[in-house]
């Protein structure tokens, strides 16, 4: 368990995924995702059985200080050799707008590099997600490039935009103050 202020980072197991299955299914949630098609009971638990048989996925429950299941960090495409690794945060609706995100990327991404030997980590936001692209601006992550019109939603096509932060760039933005667990 990785333990924040406010959140518990925990292994994702068996008892969390109906939780999830509702998550990823909430259209407030799936919007932002690369794929909206619904997941049925079935789908999920065989999703979770190849889940444990890939060792470049790590999926975790984000958990209040009670034990409540409030979202999920979803790390994959781990690269063991060039030391690289996607991560993404996905979190109910009704947590949202708390902090809890920033929370969790800033402890989450700080284990990356300090207990895993990560160089670098990176992600993907849809571009009409100003808020979460403001969030990783002041963690530190620096656009990269763009898969253009790669997401279909709200009837049109829209930019995925790869954003990432290198180790040394989150240390320094550590020492000037932020981003910080503490």
């Amino acid at each position: 368990m990785i333990k924040g202020k406010n959140v518990n980072i925990k292994i994702l197991e068996k008892r969390h995924l109906e939780k999830l299955r509702l998550m990823r299914n909430d259209p407030e949630i799936n919007i932002f995702l690369t794929s909206v098609i619904p997941i049925t009971e079935y789908m999920q638990e065989e999703w979770f059985k190849r889940l444990g048989l890939d060792s470049s996925k790590m999926y975790f429950s984000i958990e209040n200080k009670r034990g409540a299941f409030m979202g999920i960090v979803r790390c994959d495409e781990w690269d063991k050799i060039n030391q690289s690794i996607r991560i993404g945060i996905d979190i109910f609706p009704a947590y949202q707008r708390r902090g809890l995100a920033t929370e969790t990327y800033n402890f989450f991404v700080k284990h990356l590099f300090e207990d895993l030997g990560i160089h670098r980590v990176w992600l993907l936001v849809v571009a009409f997600n100003k808020p979460a692209i403001q969030l990783y601006k002041k963690l530190g992550f620096k656009v990269e490039g763009t898969q253009r019109e790669a997401i279909f939603r709200n009837n049109k096509f829209n930019d995925h935009i790869m954003m990432s932060v290198l180790r040394n760039t989150y240390e320094k933005t550590l020492s000037r103050g932020q981003p910080s667990d503490r």
